[in-house]
């Protein structure tokens, strides 16, 4: 859920304990997406939530990386890459759970060179891919990159950009169930 105000795709607090309380019901955690809040400000609204893993984007959300897995939070750490597979963001300072390899401006519907990437080896947990993945390229994209999880938002929005379209979910579905696993 993205829980950055600014965003186009935000959720209130109260929609996000929503979805949260639904998610645990069956069995799933909520995930929360954060933009440069500082740590304070994540874990506040995480308890508010009952969100159990928080996504970090920008520098200032990264910057409390410590105190959020010390707080009992599990971290996605996201790095941006260019379109050819070069990390630009900043190696983690400790241990995260999960590593999220994204185009350079996350939502831009960009897709990265899957064949250039290299997979982090410093999660304790594994890696997720997401960047411009759709119904149309998500199982050429597992096959070729093999992260642990996939992320997608734009690539199922519906022509206002906003709103999820179910044919292109049940699509994207159908895509990463088609992939190939070779773990």
């Amino acid at each position: 859920m993205i829980m950055w105000q600014r965003a186009k795709r935000a959720v209130s607090n109260d929609t996000a304990k929503r979805i949260a309380d639904v998610a645990r019901a069956h069995g799933a955690q909520a995930v929360g997406v954060f933009v440069d809040e500082d740590a304070s400000t994540i874990l506040d609204r995480c308890n508010q939530c009952g969100i159990t893993i928080a996504q970090l984007h920008g520098d200032g959300a990264r910057a409390g990386l410590q105190v959020l897995r010390g707080a009992g939070l599990q971290v996605v750490y996201v790095q941006h890459v260019t379109p050819e597979g070069s990390v630009q963001t900043a190696m983690p300072e400790g241990p995260v759970d999960w590593v999220l390899l994204d185009g350079l401006q996350g939502g831009s519907g960009v897709a990265l060179d899957w064949t250039r990437l290299q997979a982090p080896t410093y999660a304790s947990k594994g890696w997720l891919l997401a960047g411009g993945l759709n119904p149309n390229n998500v199982a050429t994209a597992l096959k070729l990159s093999q992260p642990a999880v996939v992320d997608v938002s734009s690539g199922v929005c519906g022509p206002d950009g906003l709103r999820k379209d179910a044919s292109k979910i049940r699509d994207f579905v159908a895509g990463v169930k088609q992939a190939p696993v070779s773990r």
